[in-house]
């Protein structure tokens, strides 16, 4: 996860080297190392280094050629195909790979990388700037256009330190996080956006071009004869995605849960290092768990992975109503996002002493499984499958296998099923989304249609109704990655198995009814990690959301609550209807409302705008202001 930035201007301008270098000022202290940074005439590029896999150690980050001056922060995992492919020797740096994949490719070579990563290239012979981010978007990249230069970096930091805050706060982006929908690729400030996971950005002059280089609808199905093919090639690519984030280098951490997501990726890592060694080393864990709500602990779960394996991990307790309400010092603590509050430093502190202050570098994270592997279960899609190909009796069979898990007639199913497809190829209209009572309608003019990305009509045509809703799916998990709301105190690397590109192309190409059954959400992973992952795990019940936390921190904090919006922020900016909030805490106290966690958004964002408006009316001019800002 190094940090990657750069600067360019318009033609005929000229770039001074310490332009370059202060924009490395506010990153320097997330990098392991000493950075680099490269200027020539308008273009000036930055590298800041933080090496947490084998590979990284000799990756120097920075290229510059005359054919194109580039930076690159990732992890190849098909570097070996890939050096062949370029006729590169074997050991060749990722960097290298890369520069010599765009120079045989062009713009074509980013679909063909596989792995962690994002990058900033100069194409000296296009006069163009391309910036890009893998699949996942598990790397962050940011950019801004002025009217005689173009700025990007890794972080937001770097975009305040130039005055970000003082471009005023995104209506849009408020509209959305306060709805709760589709952040996509826009940020907290006006005029700073964020490359979209799977997306490329071309610069030519002051005229920029988005263009996909990956996309999760899946238009070529994989049949194979039987259950066990499909068990054991899902096996091979579970284990592939775990090796890749888990090989040589620095020290990792993995989060284990009680859930099946996060042990799988533990329970795999093992059964791969035991093969090869049964003395090898495994992986360090992390684990959280809540004694103030016995239907929110998980440590008798994570207890039998951790007596499996025979090691334990370090055992958090973070009470899931722990809230101040209450705004934070953002001169020491500078988040950038909404969501936290005066007790979220002290939060980040604690696990920094218990856990990170090992040294450890990365984080294995097992978010996206209940989304890609079957965890929702849903019918729709398979079902619409069948009516979309003509397959009536299998419609027929199917539907009623899961009415009688549902226990509703099969009429009602059939009719659901009519309806959610007709929906998904745009005939029924556009669909309705509910949205809190209390974002104003000024607000609600800037919510977006319902598709993140829309897919064109002729291409939906094509596609079957599960690949249109793995398309869904898809956009919804890419706006929860932890690392998208970083730290203030530190930063680490999340590695992310289960969105591995490999693995997603497999579990959306492979036919709805293997990945999830009538009564057996998850069914092809509980049938391939059987003998790997413990049985009480595999057969748990659906962690269900649990609302009951959240609900009595409101009640708790009710008084608070009415002095933070007595005089609000939000409500003088006119992003919400203070009669309608003022109603909806009030079925709140009463356990009525259906909006808790809308709520607790827009809190978040009356805090983060309360605690921004603090800091910089409080803060120093010039570098000083920033040393205090990212002293932590």
């Amino acid at each position: 996860m190094s940090i990657i930035f750069g600067l360019l201007k318009e033609q005929g301008a000229k770039i001074l080297r310490e332009e370059v270098q202060r924009l490395a000022f506010p990153t320097r202290r997330y990098a392991t190392g000493t950075g680099a940074v490269f200027q020539n005439g308008r273009l000036g590029l930055g590298f800041q280094p933080y090496v947490s896999h084998e590979r990284s150690k000799f990756d120097v980050g920075l290229v510059v050629s005359p054919e194109c001056s580039f930076c690159f922060d990732g992890r190849l995992d098909n570097h070996s195909d890939l050096s062949k492919a370029v006729e590169l020797d074997p050991d060749a740096s990722d960097s290298m790979i890369v520069r010599s994949a765009f120079l045989l490719w062009g713009e074509r070579c980013f679909e063909r990388l596989i792995g962690d990563w994002a990058l900033s290239l100069w194409s000296e012979m296009e006069h163009a700037l391309y910036l890009a981010r893998d699949h996942a978007g598990s790397r962050t990249l940011y950019y801004r256009a002025f009217n005689d230069r173009f700025i990007w970096s890794t972080y937001l930091d770097t975009f305040f330190y130039l005055g970000a805050d003082e471009t005023g706060h995104s209506e849009s982006y408020a509209a959305r996080y306060l709805a709760g929908v589709p952040i996509g690729n826009l940020t907290p400030y006006v005029g700073i956006y964020s490359v979209k996971p799977a997306y490329y950005l071309k610069i030519e002059g002051r005229r920029a071009s988005e263009h996909a280089h990956w996309n999760p609808v899946s238009l070529r199905e994989m049949r194979y004869g039987n259950d066990q093919e499909y068990e054991c090639h899902f096996l091979h690519l579970l284990s592939q995605a775990v090796e890749r984030r888990t090989g040589p280098g620095e020290p990792i951490l993995a989060q284990l849960s009680g859930g099946m997501d996060s042990t799988s990726i533990v329970c795999v890592s093992d059964h791969l290092r035991r093969r090869a060694n049964p003395d090898a080393e495994i992986l360090d864990t992390v684990s959280f768990y809540d004694d103030s709500d016995p239907s929110l602990n998980e440590k008798a779960y994570f207890s039998i992975t951790e007596a499996k394996r025979g090691k334990s991990g370090t055992h958090i307790e973070v009470a899931s109503s722990e809230r101040s309400f209450e705004p934070f010092d953002f001169r020491s603590f500078p988040y950038f996002i909404p969501g936290a509050d005066s007790v979220t430093p002290d939060r980040e502190g604690r696990f920094y002493d218990l856990v990170w202050s090992k040294g450890y570098r990365s984080v294995l994270s097992g978010i996206g499984g209940d989304e890609i592997l079957g965890g929702i279960p849903s019918a729709l899609p398979e079902l619409a499958d069948y009516l979309k190909s003509g397959h009536l009796l299998q419609l027929a069979r199917r539907s009623f296998a899961w009415s009688v898990v549902d226990r509703s007639p099969i009429i009602v199913t059939l009719k659901e099923t009519l309806k959610y497809t007709i929906g998904l190829y745009g005939f029924g209209g556009s669909r309705s989304r509910r949205v809190p009572p209390w974002i104003s309608g000024g607000l609600r003019k800037h919510l977006p249609e319902m598709d993140t990305v829309p897919v064109p009509f002729l291409a939906r045509l094509g596609a079957t109704p599960h690949s249109l809703e793995n398309q869904n799916t898809w956009w919804a998990v890419m706006e929860t990655l932890p690392h998208l709301t970083p730290q203030a105190l530190f930063r680490p690397e999340y590695r992310y198995p289960l969105l591995d590109k490999d693995l997603v192309e497999y579990m959306f190409g492979i036919p709805r009814e293997q990945v999830l059954r009538p009564g057996r959400r998850r069914s092809l992973m509980r049938r391939a990690l059987r003998d790997i992952v413990p049985a009480e795990i595999l057969d748990r019940p659906r962690k269900a959301f649990q609302a009951r936390a959240p609900l009595h921190a409101l009640r708790q904090a009710h008084a608070k609550l009415e002095r933070l919006f007595a005089d609000a922020i939000v409500v003088r900016s006119e992003f919400v209807v203070p009669d309608r909030l003022r109603s909806e805490f009030d079925r709140a106290e009463q356990g009525e409302s259906e909006w808790v966690q809308a709520l607790l958004r827009t809190i978040a964002l009356e805090l983060w705008l309360r605690s921004c408006r603090c800091g910089e009316e409080n803060l120093p001019a010039g570098d000083e202001a920033l040393r205090v800002r990212l002293t932590a």
